[in-house]
């Protein structure tokens, strides 16, 4: 074991102060008007989705391509590290789950089929028989091995440069040596690269509380009665930073693996529970049915840009999810990376899509289900509940609509509160280590640079909130997912050369 570095861990000016001061202002000007942030939000969402959108599908495309070339080409052998796997497969893939278990998720996995429903592509009907039959199709389409492929290619990556060479990549530009060499990896060129990715991610990390912390006040709001509110909002963020603030200054990293645990069984228990009380026949039924909708039209929605009815659909969801991808996938992707230890690289290839898929499928199925069974049935009027009271609103009443609602409802709000907890906490950890020097997983970053990061992705979560609706936070994603887009090309690029010219 190495000995702990921790006194030699200090900030990286050249990364640290240029991401603090960009974030810093954005969050500045639009919390001075706004109104005209909103106009500009706006106005950014269109230009990107609608002149680059082809260019995100293009890129999920390739990904999948160098996938199947690591399932089936002279690689697919190789080891990521020496030695036995780090984690038995059975544990393997339960952190893989646990990889796909934040708040936002349950956000997305109870709301999104009916966002397909009520704005359909093709120029379906809205609420239609033919524009239900698509919402989940579209929600398996977006999570699932289209884009864990990607992911899965990614990892790989990163597994080499870990692994293999055995270099630090707490940074995206240590990874691009063999690509631009490593005077300007430590210039210039590597600043840039990572304050693109720090930006990116901090915006990413206020999106997800932007759409957790909702949840939390709205589950409030239904079992005790107190409105929700931005104020709220912001308090329970609040909250969240004193807890993460905790953790750090008292080294509780057990309390936290504690929390993780908890928050991945009682995930997977309230799942069970909504498969089993809800319309389980219709459940199956609509999965199914979804699964041969989308297998005949892969190629069409993995390609569909809507060039002449301009319909927007596309740009409003597929390029924001590809979009989403990008902009985590140095952090999941390193994660997963670092858990995928004496695996091959077909095993972390198949093992990836064929886990997390399944994963994912799993949390769609049964929430989006729950959801279209409420709406086929007339047991809850969605559109009403959207347009009266909010997406969150009417997430929260989906869950209220099952057995036992109070009950059922205590365990969902303990659920969103540890995912944000656990979620707070990995963002500041990340941002710390990828701000600081000598940070090489032995040692910790200042307690001071991870409590300010957790702060100022909180500030980050609250200006979104305060924008209110749900385009300023796909628009983060968008904004973050263009700034990192050349970026993840560029480490695969990097890693195919020097695995190339090493003989790997």
């Amino acid at each position: 074991m190495k000995p702990n570095k921790s006194d030699k861990v200090r900030i990286e000016p050249k990364v640290f102060f240029p991401s603090l001061i960009i974030v810093g202002i954005l969050s500045y000007l639009t919390v001075k008007d706004l109104d005209k942030a909103n106009e500009v939000i706006n106005a950014l969402f269109s230009y990107v989705t609608n002149t680059w959108g082809w260019a995100f599908e293009w890129y999920m495309v390739i990904m999948m391509a160098g996938w199947a070339w690591m399932v089936f080409g002279p690689w697919k052998d190789k080891k990521l590290g020496e030695g036995e796997p780090e984690f038995k497969t059975l544990n393997w893939i339960f952190l893989l789950f646990a990889s796909a278990t934040s708040a936002a998720v349950l956000f997305w996995g109870t709301y999104e089929a009916y966002c397909y429903t009520s704005t359909p592509p093709f120029g379906l009907e809205p609420f239609s028989l033919a524009s239900k039959e698509w919402g989940l199709a579209y929600s398996l389409f977006h999570w699932g091995p289209l884009a864990w492929a990607g992911y899965a290619f990614f990892t790989v990556a990163f597994g080499y440069f870990l692994f293999v060479k055995k270099i630090n990549v707490m940074r995206p530009s240590g990874t691009l040596v063999p690509l631009i060499g490593e005077k300007h990896c430590k210039g210039i060129v590597g600043a840039i690269v990572d304050n693109m990715y720090i930006v990116g991610l901090i915006l990413a990390m206020g999106t997800s509380l932007g759409l957790s912390t909702p949840l939390v006040t709205e589950c409030i709001e239904w079992l005790f009665g107190v409105p929700h509110t931005l104020q709220l909002d912001a308090m329970i963020i609040g909250s969240w930073i004193i807890l993460n603030a905790i953790c750090v200054a008292f080294g509780l990293n057990k309390g936290i693996k504690i929390a993780s645990d908890v928050r991945s069984y009682l995930m997977l228990g309230l799942l069970v529970w909504v498969f089993c009380v809800s319309g389980t026949t219709f459940i199956m039924n609509y999965f199914t049915d979804s699964v041969g909708i989308m297998l005949n039209n892969f190629a069409r929605m993995a390609f569909y840009t809507d060039a002449i009815a301009e319909g927007g659909f596309p740009q409003g969801w597929t390029v924001f999810y590809w979009a989403w991808w990008v902009i985590y996938g140095i952090q999941t992707c390193l994660f997963l990376a670092r858990i995928s230890r004496g695996r091959t690289v077909r095993q972390v290839c198949v093992g990836i899509v064929g886990g997390l898929t399944a994963t994912t499928w799993f949390i769609w199925t049964v929430l989006s289900g729950n959801t279209m069974h409420l709406i086929h049935k007339g047991i809850l009027d969605m559109p009403k509940l959207v347009a009266e009271h909010g997406a969150p609103r009417a997430v929260i009443e989906t869950w209220a609509a099952l057995p036992m609602s109070t009950a059922t409802m205590i365990a969902f709000f303990v659920l969103c509160f540890i995912a944000t907890v656990t979620l707070v906490n990995a963002c500041s950890y990340t941002l710390a280590m990828s701000t600081c020097t000598e940070a090489d997983g032995y040692s910790e970053p200042p307690m001071w640079v991870r409590v300010g990061w957790s702060i100022l992705v909180g500030i980050i979560g609250v200006t979104l909130l305060a924008l209110g609706g749900l385009k300023p936070l796909q628009t983060a994603i968008i904004a973050g997912g263009g700034l990192l887009f050349f970026v993840n090309l560029a480490i695969i690029w990097s890693f195919i050369k020097d695995a190339k010219a090493t003989n790997w």
